[in-house]
């Protein structure tokens, strides 16, 4: 019986394996997922920042900046830069997203100290996030605290849950969540542009949904030597909203394992007894912990947890300065830091005013991910087109990507042994054409194995309903695919594959045949028909991203390939590029007699 399909609420926690040359060969596995979900495989380049300072505010002890940089053509983030007054650089710096709290990071929410609520626990919600940048700063830190997507300055794509939410989008894995991680890669390369800033110390922090992006940041961007993610981590509720549930982004895996991957550089995790961190000192941070114990760094993690409802209060704060005035200060271990009171009016915050608007031009929602897909796009067509220099590491890196796309787990790699192999026969169960083919076969001697597999009907349930189910769920192309991959590896143990597909599991046989390089001929005859990857049946977060079908029919045109009744299938520009590579590209469906004697003897 197939298990329930996995939820943002169903319990997953890291195990942490025994030693650290397989955890080191997990985070790989783990980091790749990642790149690939959040739009970062192709790497984006990284274009002129183009930073604009619409205001300032000076206070006796800090400074503040209003700041927006332009993360994207066309596109600013917002955000404002707390600086130390008086001192001397370079000084250390943090990077501080907010999360979903009402007023984004102008949020000055009061803090009612355990110690005056009469033993009770404040109301939901109580958050300073301004209080962050000015104690920081004061501590000698600089801090750029900025908008996620949607909120305060940064609203020009519209509503913050709104943006990137359509297959197209995903198959080129443009998101939400990538979106924002984006920006805090780009919100790094600001503050690593400026001369005051040592950019051997930087930290990263925030609160709920801006511990996820913390979380995510530090798991792809080496640059953060220090993070203190707070009232997020947790083995049963892994973040509620489209920005922290790019499609594909947990599959296997959950925000336990990504705060791990920052081992083993130093960790804080802040929890409390009144959100679904509540098990962090039983669960979570021992399993992380035991991480950090693999490589010989357990004093480089810690846990404070709180008697609180969700919060970033002054007690979580307080933590998180005493952390960083360790980690990137040099202070004694054990140094209490306290915040001070100050006075910053909201108002003195804002970016864009009357006087200082946002630039002309700027792209809106549609814009911007269009902007996206193309820049995705172009990366994927430069790899592409670099596929002929070096076809053996070009396969084996599609092999990679194709298989994290689809959740596909490929086959153990045996040597091929000689001799002329078997036939896998991919068809869907309704194929009339597989009985020709089988027909065709058979004679030649060669063992043939038919696989039928049932098409795929309706959609695929979409990520922003049902708890983001392609979020930890495998799709169902994932699932045919997989089966032929499991077919390839079981029928290679007597030597090599030679794999047929036709009609609609022709996509499913080329894919599977290039992750799982079977080591004989591929020949797949599908209808003429657009390949498109945002169809609901072809479906794969970041499959386009990844190479989609023409990066799998590449990968397999050096080792002989037929590509019949392509249509629309494949691009005139990918069907010259598979004729260099020397495949076969038919205009019509193949003949069965004919294209059997081309896979079993390489003729045609």
């Amino acid at each position: 019986m197939a298990e329930p399909a996995r939820t943002l609420d169903t319990h997953h926690c890291l195990a942490p394996p025994p030693t650290l040359q397989e955890w080191r060969a997990r985070t790989a596995v783990v980091r790749q997922r990642l790149r690939l979900a959040l739009g970062l495989e192709p790497m984006p380049p990284r274009t002129p920042l183009r930073p604009i300072v619409t205001g300032r505010y000076e206070a006796p002890d800090f400074i503040v900046e209003n700041v927006a940089i332009e993360t994207v053509p066309g596109f600013w983030l917002c955000g404002n830069l707390y600086r130390p007054r008086g001192g001397r650089g370079p000084f250390p710096a943090v990077v501080s997203p907010h999360g979903h709290w009402a007023a984004g990071r102008l949020t000055m929410e009061p803090d009612v100290p355990l110690s005056d609520a009469g033993g009770t626990r404040p109301a939901e919600g109580r958050a300073n996030l301004v209080a962050i940048g000015v104690a920081l700063a004061r501590l000698g830190i600089v801090t750029f605290s900025y908008d996620m997507v949607g909120y305060n300055d940064t609203d020009q794509a519209g509503a913050h849950s709104h943006f990137g939410g359509d297959l197209r989008d995903w198959a080129w894995g443009v998101s939400l969540a990538g979106l924002q991680t984006w920006n805090s890669i780009r919100a790094l390369d600001y503050l690593c542009s400026l001369p005051d800033v040592d950019d051997d110390r930087i930290g990263v922090t925030g609160a709920s949904g801006g511990a996820t992006q913390s979380l995510l940041l530090a798991a792809v961007d080496d640059r953060v030597r220090a993070a203190v993610p707070v009232n997020m981590v947790s083995a049963h509720m892994q973040g509620g909203c489209l920005c922290e549930n790019g499609p594909g982004l947990r599959v296997g895996t959950d925000n336990v394992e990504i705060a791990a991957l920052l081992a083993p550089r130093p960790l804080l995790l802040v929890s409390c007894t009144g959100d679904w961190t509540r098990n962090n000192p039983t669960e979570e941070w021992p399993a992380i912990r035991d991480v950090y114990r693999l490589y010989g760094a357990e004093e480089r993690t810690a846990l404070v947890h709180l008697n609180y409802d969700h919060n970033y209060n002054v007690e979580s704060r307080e933590a998180m300065l005493a952390w960083f005035a360790r980690w990137l200060l040099g202070q004694p271990v054990g140094a209490r830091v306290r915040e001070a009171p100050f006075a910053l009016p909201v108002s003195a915050l804002r970016v864009w005013t009357a006087e200082r608007p946002r630039p002309a031009g700027a792209l809106g929602a549609e814009g911007l991910a269009r902007a996206l897909r193309e820049r995705t796009a172009d990366g994927v067509e430069a790899r592409l087109t670099g596929a002929s220099r070096r076809p053996r590491d070009f396969a084996r890196a599609t092999a990679r990507l194709l298989a994290t796309s689809l959740a596909v787990a490929p086959p153990a790699r045996r040597p091929a042994r000689s001799g002329s192999g078997r036939v896998l026969l991919v068809s869907t169960d309704a194929c009339a054409a597989a009985e020709a083919w089988n027909d065709a076969l058979t004679p030649s001697g060669v063992a043939v194995e038919r696989l039928a597999l049932p098409a795929i009907e309706g959609e695929p349930v979409d990520p922003a309903k049902a708890a983001y189910f392609c979020t930890y769920n495998r799709t169902p192309l994932g699932d045919r695919v997989q089966s032929v991959v499991d077919a390839i590896g079981r029928l290679r143990r007597a030597g090599p594959v030679h794999v047929v597909g036709l009609g609609e599991a022709g996509l499913w046989a080329a894919i599977a045949a290039a992750i799982a390089l079977p080591g004989g001929r591929t020949l797949v005859d599908w209808p003429a028909c657009a390949l498109a990857s945002h169809s609901p049946a072809r479906y794969a977060p970041a499959l386009e991203a990844a190479g989609g079908i023409a990066g799998a029919c590449l990968s397999l045109a050096g080792g002989g390939l037929t590509v019949a009744s392509t249509g629309e299938a494949l691009s005139r520009a990918v069907s010259r590029a598979l004729r260099g590579a020397g495949a076969r590209v038919l205009a019509g469906p193949a003949s069965p007699s004919e294209g059997a004697r081309w896979l079993l003897t390489g003729r045609p």
